[in-house]
């Protein structure tokens, strides 16, 4: 190849490797012209990166381009598995529980990751007619300072001089409003880099650690008792991708696929559960309730659990072993999933059953049903030691995502009606609710027969990620055309507090998951720490955190954003969390512990 064709073609090799990777998302002609170019001058600084740091180009061009091509493929997989684009480098970090599921998917090879696979071939031909001479030590110390100060200029210019607007109209508040639609009209590179400044935690203004303990100090809170009763078992069920679509619309179904949980009225707590999560990313609803920590608060990071966890962790369960109880966890899947096998260690748990323990269970999907999973909770239940008072936190597996695939032992009993008929995830997922409700009876059968008071939590972590046709006909638009209110309804799920001795009936509108394990402390009549104490001051106030913004106590709503002023006791929250999260060295341990 003549020198000039060959100098061009390597200049031309990011222009390339970017059409390929945005063909393989399936995004590149959603993105435009001064949007594409701020993509570009990415992968020129990402190619030129790996070329000068391994100095033989053939070698880093297609290395580059690679892995490109499987981001990109990958990319494109997770988006229709779970509603939500590849998020990176977090996404990396929860490879574990992405491989324990995968057998429940469809995986077909789209037109789009084919067209990539073409671009591929072709560039890696291309490459290699490419032979480049070595750079001397010299030419590459000189490239490499230019490339620093480029660099630098250009984060600088992205960043602090915020570019991206002024040239592409890229807001990074619009960044949270979809990150389907932001990745797809802002690009991947892009958004990744916006994502990538979002996880860096800031100190919230006015925070010290004497501030903090100020705070600590003066909270007040007045419980209010709906029960006279402690409960000497205390039951939690955080039940996979469990939610109620009805929230965001009414719609016909050929039978209700929730009678029993419908039909609860005695002894029942129950209400609107507002999560930060959207067909994945369990461990995170798991970790707001556990510890009282909101994501809404924190960078925003698939797994908080791999991200903010270390030992100690202060939260419910080490509250509930001050106060006697026996701390034992359950997930009927492998122990490493979302590092749970770790964090139950650094939060205190006495025992963790996970899917070693379920090995004689019943199987619905590949999953142990939510039926196999309650005889297992019982068995364990019935295996304690007279006087011994247990607390449980239970992660079920029976409804987790997959649903493009029918399974022979799977009897799909619920179909959609009217303008949401003909969606097949949707009719099999609305199934897979009626099997949790009947599940959900069996164990209440049981223990409303149990003479030992007994309290039992179900709660849904997020919602699934079936058909997005389904969620645009309950909405009656485009998901790009929604509200963040309107958007924040696919952020909700049921929860339920039900008790086999006499409970104060209450029906809750809206309560943010961060809020809910000091709500479920109160209602078992238990000492409460001084953080849960201003967890529960602050819900008074602030009911809800979602995903786009927050509720005030009159029901009006916030969205977030860059000037988006926070009501007093939100700011005090976040100073005791950012105390207990990012500050773990000046941690103020007895606000977040109580005296055994």
């Amino acid at each position: 190849m003549k020198d000039k064709l060959k100098w061009l073609a390597a200049f031309a090799m990011p222009a390339f490797g970017y059409l390929m990777f945005e063909t393989t998302t399936g995004n590149l002609l959603h993105i435009s012209f001064p949007r594409a170019v701020i993509n570009l001058l990415f992968y020129y600084f990402l190619y030129i990166l790996v070329y000068l740091a391994v100095n033989r180009f053939r070698a880093a061009a297609a290395g580059t381009t690679v892995v490109l091509y499987i981001l990109a493929a990958a990319d494109y997989y997770v988006l229709q598995f779970k509603g939500a684009p590849l998020l990176l480098p977090q996404d990396l970090t929860a490879w574990r529980t992405a491989a324990a599921v995968v057998s429940n998917y469809h995986i077909t090879f789209a037109k789009s990751v084919a067209c990539g696979a073409v671009l591929l071939i072709l560039m890696l031909l291309l490459i290699w007619r490419l032979r480049m001479e070595k750079l001397t030590w010299k030419k590459r110390g000189i490239a490499a300072g230019c490339y620093v100060l480029c660099l630098t200029a250009w984060l600088l210019a992205f960043y602090r001089y915020d570019i991206k607007y002024t040239l592409a109209g890229i807001d990074d508040d619009v960044f949270w409003w979809s990150l389907e639609g932001s990745y797809q009209d802002f690009g991947y590179v892009t958004s990744t880099a916006i994502l990538a400044k979002s996880m860096i935690i800031e100190k919230p203004a006015g925070y010290s650690v004497s501030e903090a303990a100020r705070i600590g100090e003066t909270v007040s809170y007045e419980s209010t008792p709906v029960s006279e009763t402690t409960p000497e078992n205390l039951i939690v069920i955080m039940n996979e991708s469990l939610s109620d679509m009805r929230v965001i619309r009414d719609f016909q179904t050929n039978q209700e696929y929730f009678p029993f949980i419908s039909s609860l009225t005695d002894n029942t707590i129950r209400g609107n559960l507002y999560v930060q999560v959207f067909g994945g990313g369990t461990s995170n609803t798991e970790y707001e309730v556990l510890t009282g920590h909101s994501m809404a608060l924190l960078p925003y990071v698939i797994s908080a659990y791999q991200a903010y966890c270390h030992p100690e962790e202060y939260g419910m369960v080490s509250t509930l072993k001050a106060q006697g109880y026996t701390a034992v966890a359950m997930h009927p899947n492998i122990s490493g999933n979302w590092n749970r096998k770790n964090v139950y260690q650094y939060m205190g748990f006495d025992e963790f059953i996970s899917s070693g323990g379920f090995q004689e269970a019943e199987r619905l999907r590949n999953y142990v049903s939510d039926l196999g999973d309650y005889q297992r909770l019982i068995e364990r239940y019935e295996e304690k030691e007279p006087g011994e008072k247990l607390f449980v936190f239970n992660v079920t597996m029976q409804n987790h995502g997959g649903y493009e695939e029918a399974f022979p032992d799977f009897r799909q009993e619920i179909q959609a009606g009217g303008d949401v008929a003909g969606y097949e995830q949707a009719d099999r997922y609305l199934s897979l609710m009626k099997k949790s409700d009947e599940a959900f009876a069996y164990l209440l059968d049981y223990f409303s027969r149990v003479e030992e008071p007994t309290m039992i939590v179900m709660f849904g972590d997020h919602q699934a990620a079936i058909e997005n046709g389904f969620y645009e006909a309950l909405y009656g638009k485009s998901m790009k055309e929604l509200t963040a209110e309107e958007a924040d309804k696919q952020y909700v799920t049921p929860f339920i507090i039900w008790t086999n001795y006499e409970l104060e009936s209450q029906e809750i509108d809206k309560i943010s998951a961060n809020y809910l394990g000091a709500k479920i402390l109160e209602t078992a009549n238990l000492e409460l720490t001084d953080y849960d104490k201003l967890l529960l001051k602050t819900w008074d106030s602030v009911p809800a955190l979602t995903k786009n913004g927050y509720y005030l106590a009159d029901d009006s709503y916030i969205a977030w954003g860059k000037n988006t002023e926070k009501p007093e006791e939100l700011l005090d929250y976040q100073k005791l969390e950012y105390n207990a999260v990012a500050d773990r060295k000046n941690r103020i341990d007895e606000l977040f512990t109580i005296t055994p």
